[in-house]
């Protein structure tokens, strides 16, 4: 049986290096037909230092993943922290998580207690 799933991946600031970071780490990891769709804002912080850079980065994110115009099954919002997934949760009917919530997921499925 062949899976297939294509997960976006969304940079919350605006530097193209750290959005190839972090799509070589997910493929890394990622099962075998598991397509990486990195994405990086078109306007917002080179790096998110505060709540203002924050609140930017949250309306640039779903503006952003709004007009990608590709399929994809899931999205992870790549930012410790950032806010935006409640309402990315409201734009998309797919499953919607913070790359906080994914690394403790995985955390709770290789750990020994």
């Amino acid at each position: 049986m062949s899976f297939s799933m294509r997960i976006l991946v969304a940079n919350v600031n605006t530097t193209t290096s750290m959005t190839d970071a972090i799509a070589q780490q997910e493929r890394a990891v990622a099962n075998p037909g598991t397509e990486i769709i990195p994405i990086t804002p078109a306007f917002g912080a080179e790096s998110i230092e505060g709540n203002y850079e924050s609140y930017v980065a949250t309306v640039a994110v779903m503006e952003t993943i709004r007009a990608y115009d590709g399929e994809f099954d899931a999205i992870i919002q790549a930012g410790y922290g950032e806010r935006g997934c409640e309402g990315l949760q409201e734009l998309f009917d797919v499953p919607v998580v913070d790359i906080t919530e994914t690394a403790a997921a995985t955390a709770l499925f290789v750990g020994h207690r």
